[in-house]
């Protein structure tokens, strides 16, 4: 496919998502840590995983369970998708890759008022019958951790705009992945501290993150390092990426657990990284999806509980998606830190690792603090 490249600075990059109104199929992708910025607009068409060298970039996405059986998601996952438009800003160019005819970019500040909204009932009733469930299920010797997730619905009276919130992402979370996918006239979009893999040539890395003290918490950090629990729910995990790495790599390094903070909680993370020349970002991320910070451990055992007991659908929640160039490199997040936006509905998701020496209240209070991320958003 031949695109041509055309020099645009924009001192308001959002005004290129805003000049392709629906039903336009789009894509926001602000990577913090290369401070890169990528919008697509306009499918093109979904292509097979050998043609992806034909397109500059293609959006990547697959489901958390392979079947998504709630009408609200049907639209979403499990594609790789190719873009008419592609606008791209780095710290030392911005320029469209563009294969059709533009619409007219009107370089204006889009408006920054807030989303007022009503929240449903607090469902703290069904998440104690849900935690009740899992920890018998731990206690049975079936799972030795549940990742558990929580949709909350809020209502506005106007219709949520997506800008704004977008903008205010980027600005809360200067750690994070922010990231946006409109189709069929809904959005779904959040800010991810969490690389599922990232592959630069042959080199692959992964994130363990998993862990979590509230950012309020006096010395928060230093006693996250030390606190039984988490260190044990958190070794869970690296030691699940160790070992799906080695089915696919002779040697994998572990690097020193450390902290990542974020603008509300304190994370473990570990990375571990390896080198594979012989399998695509796609194959890692179908390979490592869900690692047990997303789904729990056993994998197979705990993504039966959730698939019986979460009464929500997670569509692209705690699932794989990102970018991928056309030499094959890329990044997966998992969409964590997320909402779906459906005119004046919002539903957003937080969820919690829990194992035998969890708490209920207190894994509740923690998917609210992660709901923050969004909800300062609005």
């Amino acid at each position: 496919m031949n695109y041509r490249r055309i020099n645009l600075k924009l001192e308001h990059p959002l005004a290129f998502w805003s000049a392709f109104p629906d039903p336009s199929e789009r894509f926001f992708w602000y990577d913090s840590q290369k401070q890169t910025l990528i919008i697509t607009s306009q499918r093109l068409q979904a292509v097979q995983e050998q043609d992806i060298a034909n397109y500059p970039y293609v959006f990547y996405s697959q489901s958390f369970f392979d079947e998504v059986n709630d009408e609200l998601w049907q639209d979403f996952g499990n594609e790789i998708v190719a873009f008419k438009h592609y606008f791209v800003q780095t710290p030392t160019e911005s320029y469209v890759l563009s294969c059709d005819s533009l619409p007219e970019i009107t370089d204006e500040k889009g408006s920054k008022l807030s989303n007022s909204y009503t929240e449903e009932a607090s469902d703290y009733q069904e998440w104690q019958s849900l935690y009740q469930k899992l920890q018998e299920n731990i206690a049975q010797g079936k799972t030795i951790k549940i990742v558990a997730s929580r949709q909350i619905k809020f209502t506005s009276e106007q219709t949520f705009k997506i800008e704004p919130i977008l903008e205010r992402l980027i600005e809360n979370n200067p750690s994070a992945f922010i990231f946006a996918y409109h189709k069929a006239g809904k959005t779904f979009l959040g800010a991810s501290p969490e690389i599922l893999v990232q592959k630069e040539g042959n080199h692959i890395l992964s994130y363990a993150l998993a862990g979590t003290f509230p950012r309020s918490l006096a010395h928060g950090d230093t006693r996250l390092l030390q606190d039984p629990k988490n260190l044990h729910e958190h070794q869970i995990v690296v030691q699940k990426i160790k070992d799906k790495m080695l089915e696919k790599s002779p040697h994998v390094q572990i690097g020193e657990t450390g902290i990542m903070a974020l603008k509300n909680v304190f994370h473990l993370r570990t990375l571990l990284s390896t080198v594979d020349a012989s399998n695509s970002l796609i194959d890692w991320g179908k390979h490592l999806h869900p690692t047990p910070a997303l789904g729990g451990q056993p994998s197979k055992a705990a993504l039966d509980f959730l698939r019986a007991n979460e009464k929500h659908e997670r569509g692209l929640y705690a699932a794989p998606l990102g970018l991928i160039d056309a030499q094959g490199d890329g990044t997966l997040i998992v969409a964590i830190r997320s909402a779906l936006f459906d005119g004046k509905t919002c539903y957003a998701y937080a969820g919690c690792g829990i194992v035998a020496a969890s708490d209920c209240q207190a894994e509740f209070d923690e998917t609210k603090i992660k709901l923050k991320t969004i909800l300062e958003a609005l």
